[in-house]
C-alpha cells in the first residue's frame, strides 16, 4: 500500500472515530449548547433590570444584621427565606448592597444549576434520547421563568426551589432504582435545600410519592402502585414527612414576626377565582409561549400577564386536546396530568389562596405568573412521564451504545409519523411565542427609576459636604412601597449603612426642630436639593429685612391662611447676642420656646393647624431679626442646585 493511500486510510478512520464520538454524545453537547445559548439570553434580560421592592428590603435586613437563626429565620411578609437571607448577607458583605451585576450572576448561577439538573434529570428518566432535548427546551424557553428570574428575591426563592425539585426527583429515583441509601440521602438533602429558600419545598415529598406511586412500580394499578410504595419504601417517607414536620413547625413560629399570617379564603368564588384565572390566563398560555402580551406596572419594573382572548382561549382547547389524545395513546398518561395538576394546586394556588387572595384581587394576582414559574419544572417531567417510556441503567447502556455505533431507530408507522408532525409544529408554536414573549416583556420592563435613583442618592452622599443635615423621609413609592413601614425611610435605603464607604456622612433628621441651617431633602428622582417649606409664606419685610418690633414682639404677616396639613413652621432670623438665647413663638394654637443662636440662621418648629400670622415674643434677653418665615410642608426644591447635577 502506498503512503499516501496509508495516510488516506488514516484520516478517514480518524473521522469516522470523531463521528462517532458526536453521535454518541450528541445530546450532551447539544444541551451544553442549548444551556450556555439560555444564559446568554438570560443575562442580557438581566440587564435592562435593577432592584425593586422586597430587593431593597431584603438587603437592608442583610446590612444591619448579623447572621444569626433570628436573622435567618425573620419574616417580613409571610415567606421564610433562609436561604436567600444567607446570599443577601454574605453579597453585601463582599460588594457594596446595590450591585445589580453581583446579584444577577447569582441568579445566573442558580439558572445554569438548575438548567443542567434539568437535563440530567431528563437523562436518568429517559435515557439519552433526542426528544429529551424537546423537553429540555421548552424549560429553557419558558416565558413563565422570566418575571420572576426579573426580580432578585423572588428568584432567589424560585430558582433554588427549581434546582431542588429537579435534583431530588433525579436522586430519589436513583434510589428507587438501586436501593443505596447515599442516593435517599442526598434526595433528602435536595428537599431541605428547597425548604431553605421557599416553604414550597414542603410540596416536594408529595411530588415524589406521587412519582413513584404512579410511574415507578411494577403495579398495574395505582391503588396498588400506591401500596407498594408505601410498604417497600416506607423509610424515605418516614424521613421526608419528618423533616416537613419539622420545618412547619419551624414555620409556625418564625411566622411571629410575619406582617401576613394565613387565613382562609373569606369568599369561595374569589379563590375559586383565582385558581381558575391562573391556569387560564397564566400557566396554559405560558405552557404555550404565552402570554405574548404584558401589562406593566405604573413604573414599568414589572408587568403582569395580559394575552389576548382568542390565544387564551386556543391555549385552553389545545390543552385539553393533549391531555384527551395522550390519554387515548397512553391510559396511564393522566396519571402525569394528575400530578401536574396537583403541584399547582398545592404549591402554587394554596399559598395565594390562604396568604393574598383575601387582601388584593384575585383577577390581579391571577395575571402574576411568578406564582407559577416552578411548575415549569414538574411540567417537563410530566410531559415526559406522557409520552416517553421510562429507562433502566441497562437501557441507557444499550442506547448509549447503539448512538456511539451509528444505529437508526426502525422506521415508526404513519400514525406515528403524524403524532411527530404535531409535536413538531407545536414544539415550533411554542419556540416562536417563548422568544416572542420574552422580547415583548423586555421591551415593556425595566429597571430605570430605581436604578437611577439609587445611583444619583449614593453619588449626592460622595459630594455633599460632610455633616450635611438632611430629612429623612421616604423613599419614592416606585423604590418601595409603604407597606415597608419604617424600611421605607431614605436612611435605610441610602443611609449610612449603605453608604459607609465613603467618609462623608449624613446628619438624618426626622423631626426637624430648633436651628439647623442648610437642611436637604432628596428629591424624587434621587438627587439631593435644598430642603424648602411649602404653603403660605411671609409677606415683604419694610424695615431692613426685619420684621418691627412693637411693644417687645414681633408679628409677622403670611400672605394667606396656611394650608390644612401644615406640620412645620421655618424662621430665617438674625441673633444679635454673643451666645444664645431663647424667644417664644407663637403660631395659631401652638406656642413654643426656641433656642436661638448667634448669627444668621434657620429654626424649624413642629406646628398643627392653620395660621396666617406669627408672634415672636421674649425679646428682652437680647436682639432678634425675623426676616422670612414659611408654614405649610417640607419639600426638595427641585428648581435650585442639585447634587449630582445632571448634564444636558
Amino acid at each position: 500500500m502506498r503512503r499516501d493511500e496509508m495516510s488516506s486510510d488514516l484520516e478517514w478512520a480518524d473521522l469516522q472515530s470523531a463521528a462517532g464520538w458526536l453521535r454518541k454524545y450528541a445530546v450532551g453537547l447539544s444541551a451544553i449548547v442549548m444551556i450556555v445559548l439560555q444564559l446568554g439570553w438570560k443575562a442580557q434580560f438581566l440587564s435592562t433590570l435593577y432592584f425593586r421592592q422586597d430587593d431593597f428590603h431584603d438587603l437592608e435586613l442583610a446590612v444591619e444584621h448579623s447572621l444569626n437563626w433570628s436573622y435567618l429565620t425573620f419574616i417580613g411578609s409571610g415567606h421564610l427565606i433562609i436561604g436567600l437571607r444567607a446570599i443577601a448577607w454574605a453579597m453585601v458583605r463582599v460588594s457594596t448592597p446595590y450591585n445589580w451585576g453581583v446579584a444577577s450572576a447569582v441568579s445566573l448561577a442558580f439558572v445554569a444549576a438548575a438548567s443542567f439538573a434539568a437535563y440530567r434529570l431528563l437523562r436518568n428518566l429517559f435515557g439519552p434520547r433526542p426528544m429529551i432535548l424537546v423537553l429540555l427546551a421548552i424549560y429553557l424557553l419558558s416565558p413563565l421563568t422570566i418575571p420572576d428570574l426579573g426580580i432578585w428575591s423572588s428568584a432567589m426563592e424560585s430558582v433554588p426551589l427549581q434546582l431542588a425539585i429537579l435534583m431530588a426527583l433525579n436522586s430519589h429515583v436513583t434510589y428507587i432504582r438501586t436501593g443505596r441509601w447515599w442516593h435517599l440521602a442526598f434526595a433528602v438533602f435536595w428537599v431541605g435545600f428547597g425548604l431553605a429558600f421557599f416553604e414550597k419545598g414542603l410540596v416536594l415529598p408529595v411530588l415524589l410519592f406521587a412519582v413513584t406511586a404512579a410511574f415507578l412500580t411494577d403495579r398495574r394499578t395505582l391503588l396498588a402502585g400506591i401500596l407498594r410504595s408505601l410498604v417497600k419504601y416506607w423509610l424515605a417517607w418516614a424521613i421526608y414527612v419528618v423533616l416537613d414536620i419539622g420545618y412547619a413547625i419551624l414555620l409556625a413560629v418564625s411566622l411571629r414576626t410575619s406582617a401576613a399570617h394565613p387565613q382562609s379564603p373569606t369568599s369561595a368564588s374569589g379563590a375559586a377565582s383565582f385558581a381558575g384565572g391562573l391556569m387560564k390566563e397564566s400557566f396554559l398560555p405560558g405552557a404555550l409561549g404565552g402570554p405574548w402580551q404584558w401589562l406593566p406596572t405604573s413604573d414599568s419594573s414589572y408587568s403582569f400577564a395580559a394575552p389576548p382572548t382568542v390565544l387564551v382561549w386556543l391555549s385552553v382547547v389545545v390543552a385539553v386536546l393533549v391531555i384527551v389524545a395522550s390519554v387515548l395513546v397512553r391510559r396511564i398518561a393522566w396519571r402525569a396530568w394528575a400530578i401536574l395538576a396537583l403541584w399547582i394546586a398545592l404549591a402554587d394556588v394554596l399559598p395565594v389562596v390562604i396568604g393574598r387572595v383575601n387582601s388584593f384581587s384575585p383577577a390581579v394576582l391571577s395575571l402574576e405568573t411568578r406564582y407559577v414559574a416552578d411548575a415549569m419544572p414538574v411540567l417537563i417531567v410530566c410531559l415526559g412521564l406522557v409520552f416517553l417510556p421510562l429507562v433502566t441503567e441497562q437501557q441507557r447502556q444499550v442506547m448509549r451504545a447503539a448512538a456511539g455505533n451509528g444505529h437508526r431507530r426502525p422506521s415508526q408507522g404513519e400514525a406515528a409519523q403524524a403524532v411527530r408532525l404535531v409535536g413538531a409544529v407545536l414544539l415550533g408554536v411554542f419556540v416562536f411565542g417563548s422568544i416572542w414573549s420574552v422580547q415583548a416583556y423586555e421591551n415593556v420592563t425595566n429597571g430605570d427609576v430605581a436604578k437611577t435613583y439609587i445611583a444619583n442618592a449614593l453619588s449626592a452622599v460622595q459630594l455633599v459636604p460632610p455633616d450635611t443635615p438632611v430629612f429623612n423621609y421616604a423613599v419614592p413609592k416606585s423604590v418601595l412601597e409603604g407597606l415597608f413601614g419604617s424600611y421605607t425611610e431614605e436612611s435605610r435605603v441610602i443611609g449610612d449603612d449603605l453608604s459607609s464607604k465613603f467618609a462623608k456622612k449624613l446628619i438624618w433628621i426626622g423631626s426637624p426642630r430648633g436651628t439647623i441651617d442648610g437642611l436637604r431633602m432628596f428629591g424624587p428622582n434621587g438627587q439631593l436639593f435644598a430642603a424648602q417649606v411649602l404653603g403660605a409664606t411671609s409677606l415683604p419685610t419694610t424695615d431692613n429685612g426685619c420684621w418691627p418690633a412693637k411693644h417687645r414682639q414681633i408679628t409677622v404677616q403670611l400672605f394667606r391662611l396656611s394650608p390644612s396639613f401644615t406640620y412645620i413652621l421655618r424662621l430665617g432670623y438674625i441673633w444679635s447676642g454673643s451666645v444664645p438665647g431663647q424667644i417664644d413663638v407663637q403660631f395659631g394654637a401652638t406656642d413654643q420656646i426656641v433656642t436661638v443662636k448667634p448669627g444668621l440662621h434657620s429654626a424649624y418648629l413642629a406646628v398643627k393647624g392653620q395660621a396666617s400670622e406669627i408672634v415672636v415674643q421674649n425679646l428682652s434677653a437680647g436682639k432678634v431679626c425675623i426676616g422670612d418665615a414659611q408654614a405649610g410642608y417640607l419639600a426638595a426644591n427641585t428648581s435650585g442646585k442639585a447634587l449630582p447635577p445632571i448634564s444636558h
